[in-house]
């Protein structure tokens, strides 16, 4: 069949401005950005916002209170999560030269405190703490003569627990040796980058370089805890905000595990002025696009490979400089000093 010259070209304009359709279409659809947002699966409307900590002594390790005084202590100040994270192997009758078959100080009822009655989640947990110190969570595992970090990490992993590093600023490790430790073992789920007040600063610095290298393979979610050992100077100065749909183990777990919480640091404690809120966290992929709406702040800062790469309620990625690999967030209140951060979004 012969097609005429005029119809052929007819039919190529068409079949052009279809295709140029089409692949206009698809580049409308398509993300140029691809966002790992911790808190996808918030829903800011209805989700409460639950304090925790999850690095705490009592008089069964090193603490100065028992642990029921803990427990009543942080739920004195609105607290609904915590962990006792006595020293390895100590638990109801035991010491130091005599561990006990109990683990860790553990269950609550065995200190007269029931946590539903208490209003709280109660947290399984231990410090394991010959080796470089790390939290132990949701099992029994406790290990004072344990000889390196890898099998405590693999028995943690054994048990079907959690880890978190802790205070890493009081070893002398390469960022290579944590990045590696990352790698290994996807429970081990985060580390500490604030403890007791923050003594060690350079915490968050490890934090950044950590992300650098692993971000784009995987999360690494940043802590902030008291490990409180005396109540009168060391309570309630580092905290965490958990998201949930419900206050229940199975949550707090699941936050732990996929980054859907904030960290807090406030130096004067609770005596001081509140921290900001994050009352939610927006992102737009094909915008590339990330805006955080707070209340009681002066500012948000915007942190990648260490540093500040911008400042406002939004940071527009595709016009920001100095981006590698993630971005995270820092809430800064008007007054007393106190802050609170958002886990990093990965980004590629």
């Amino acid at each position: 069949m012969k097609v005429s010259n005029r119809r052929f070209s007819r039919f190529f304009t068409v079949a052009t401005i279809l295709c140029a359709a089409l692949l206009a279409g698809c580049a409308g659809s398509n993300p140029q950005w691809r966002i790992q947002n911790p808190y996808e699966s918030v829903d800011w409307s209805t989700h409460q916002q639950y304090k925790a900590n999850f690095h705490t002594h009592t008089t069964m390790s090193d603490g100065r209170e028992r642990p029921e005084q803990v427990i009543d202590r942080y739920s004195a100040l609105g607290y609904s999560i915590l962990a006792l994270t006595d020293h390895d192997t100590i638990g109801p009758g035991g010491d130091r030269r005599h561990p006990a078959k109990e683990k860790t100080t553990w269950p609550w009822d065995a200190y007269g405190r029931d946590p539903e009655k208490v209003g709280m989640v109660a947290v399984e947990g231990n410090e394991i703490s010959r080796v470089h110190h790390l939290g132990s969570y949701f099992n029994d595992y406790g290990d004072a003569d344990v000889g390196s970090e890898t099998v405590a990490v693999e028995e943690i992993g054994r048990r079907g627990g959690l880890a978190v590093l802790f205070h890493p600023g009081r070893y002398k490790r390469s960022v290579g040796w944590y990045v590696d430790m990352f790698r290994n073992y996807p429970h081990l789920v985060g580390i500490e980058i604030y403890n007791q007040g923050d003594r060690h600063p350079g915490d968050r610095r490890t934090w950044d370089a950590i992300l650098m290298a692993v971000a784009a393979e995987r999360p690494v979610w940043g802590f902030s805890n008291d490990d409180m050992h005396d109540p009168d100077s060391q309570l309630g100065r580092n905290w965490n905000v958990l998201v949930l749909p419900e206050l229940s183990s199975e949550w707090v777990r699941r936050a732990m595990e996929e980054g859907i919480f904030f960290y807090v640091f406030a130096p004067q404690g609770h005596d001081g002025a509140p921290p900001p809120v994050i009352e939610s966290v927006t992102v737009d992929s094909r915008k590339g696009i990330i805006s955080i709406q707070a209340s009681g702040h002066e500012r948000i800062q915007w942190i990648s490979a260490g540093t500040m790469v911008h400042q406002g309620d939004s940071v527009d990625l595709s016009n920001t400089s100095g981006i590698e690999g993630y971005i995270r967030a820092v809430i800064y209140a008007a007054e007393g000093g106190s802050l609170v951060g958002t886990q990093p979004f990965s980004l590629q």
